[in-house]
């Protein structure tokens, strides 16, 4: 009898018996995955030959989603696991079949285990290469001059809005927008030491309001201490002993430190968006998006002249957001977001409308719409 497959003393006879057999059929079954993985991974080195020949991207998003929405309508409600669960298993497939015909370089805002790299993963899965850049701007700067494949930049928060830094970098390249991915933002208290032992708290400035409610019903006397990041808090509260830090749970698993406990933010739905920005254009997908930026003419009805096409043509306006141009002062640029792409007729029709209109008009890319998800959960491992 293998060793994790002992019976259990503590346990009525008739209970071992009933637990061997169903951790053998699971075993069997493992088994089969296996086999079918490989099976799997076989066809994708075909696949990647056939690309190479041919000068074909290696990462197709509009391929992906169409894999992982076919995977999750044949889960449907039947399912014993989520739709989020299905997504989450079958990317990490992907990501490891992908790595076989090629293994791509992801810039996002460092350090390791931030929220930005936990985003990548959510899209590109753990077998990509993800390299640390300073700054947003950094990211923009590693794709432009071609020494990644991608880039992973937060585009808004659902609670704090749009981030400047990347509006304006947007504004300010060559690169374009291939896709999006919603993080859910759960902050964890992570510590060696158990809550009524903890006296410090590291994290980075942005996470404390996040979770004040929490933390003053439970450690009201911890004191509150700046890191320069997430990450870091966690890597110093490792070397001490009654110190804790709140970040994400990639932290702790990366730095081998528990959490305590899960979830402390004070809003459940805290969520952020993030733009996968790259050299290559994103063909049609059926669910797509596309942003554009414009600058509209300094006369009188021009924002309605801009926004009355898109009722028009029956187009799903989806966000816009005002930014000064930071050229000349009260004057702005617009970022629109809608449903639909480029190359689709009547968006096409809608793009030559506000191309005569508008002063200026650059579109920032086509792309498949990202899933809105929570937090996957998995069945028990046995």
């Amino acid at each position: 009898m293998p060793e994790n497959e002992k019976m259990n003393t503590s346990l009525p006879t008739e209970v071992n018996d009933g637990l061997l057999e169903l951790r053998k059929s699971i075993n069997s079954i493992d088994d089969e995955i296996l086999r079918l993985v490989n099976e799997r991974a076989k066809i994708a080195l075909k696949v990647g030959e056939l690309k190479s020949h041919n000068d074909t991207d290696f990462y197709i998003p509009t391929r992906e989603k169409a894999i992982l929405k076919r995977l999750t309508d044949l889960n449907g409600d039947k399912g014993k696991i989520s739709s989020e669960a299905v997504r989450s298993i079958f990317r990490e497939i992907i990501s490891v079949c992908r790595s076989l015909e090629t293994r791509l370089t992801v810039a996002f805002l460092g350090p390791e285990a931030s929220y930005h790299h936990c985003a990548g993963q959510a899209q590109f899965g753990r077998m990509a290469q993800y390299v640390p850049a300073k700054t947003i701007s950094g990211i923009f700067d590693e794709v432009e001059r071609n020494r990644v494949d991608f880039g992973i930049a937060a585009i808004e928060n659902s609670i704090e809005g749009s981030v400047g830094e990347t509006l304006d970098r947007l504004a300010n390249t060559n690169v374009g927008i291939v896709g999006e991915v919603y993080l859910p933002i759960s902050h964890n208290l992570i510590s060696f030491s158990e809550l009524h032992d903890i006296k410090k708290i590291y994290s980075h400035p942005q996470a404390f309001p996040q979770c004040r409610r929490w933390l003053e019903s439970n450690l009201p006397d911890a004191a509150l201490i700046d890191a320069p990041s997430t990450t870091q808090g966690v890597h110093i509260c490792k070397k001490e002993k009654r110190a804790a830090a709140i970040a994400s749970s990639l932290s702790a698993e990366l730095m081998e430190v528990p959490i305590q406990v899960h979830g402390i933010q004070d809003i459940a739905g805290n969520t952020t968006r993030f733009f996968i920005i790259g050299n290559n254009k994103t063909d049609p997908s059926g669910d797509d998006k596309t942003t554009i930026m414009l600058f509209l003419r300094d006369k009188v009805g021009a924002l309605y002249t801009m926004l009355e096409p898109f009722k028009r043509y029956k187009i799903n306006l989806t966000n816009i957001v005002s930014r000064p141009t930071k050229q000349e002062a009260w004057q702005y640029m617009f970022f629109i977001e809608f449903q639909g792409h480029r190359d689709e007729t009547k968006v096409k029709e809608l793009l030559s409308e506000l191309d005569d209109t508008s002063h200026y008009i650059k579109i920032l890319g086509s792309y498949p719409r990202g899933a809105m998800q929570s937090k996957a959960v998995l069945p028990n491992a046995e």
